[in-house]
């Protein structure tokens, strides 16, 4: 599994608006995907669908909603190499707080 990584800079007046259309043009597409403010994870089965929905909405994005897309810091990569809102997926126990040592920063999927 790959994630599809979008960053876009706060331009708060147009993205309280842009959020709702994002959110329903993924679920039109039918993807599987976290967002929480400017930052978006979408998740693909392969590399390459990375590459191909991070192209496709990165163009949505900058040319349907006219908001920036943050290059630096968007990018498609396996879900346990990337943080999201400060946590990070690992591939054998779920989420993990990297704040907390050991097994006790452990999440339960429920």
């Amino acid at each position: 599994m790959s994630t599809c990584t979008l960053n876009c800079p706060r331009q708060v007046s147009h993205l309280t608006l842009a959020r709702g259309e994002l959110d329903r043009e993924l679920e039109n597409r039918g993807h599987r995907f976290v967002r929480y403010a400017d930052d978006c994870n979408i998740y693909v089965r392969s590399e390459r669908a990375g590459q191909r929905v991070m192209e496709s909405i990165s163009r949505f994005i900058t040319q349907k909603l006219k908001l920036k897309v943050n290059e630096a810091k968007s990018a498609v990569a396996r879900p346990q190499e990337r943080k999201f809102l400060g946590f990070s997926f690992t591939a054998v126990n779920g989420w993990q707080d990297p704040r907390l040592d050991g097994g006790r920063g452990r999440m339960r999927v429920l």
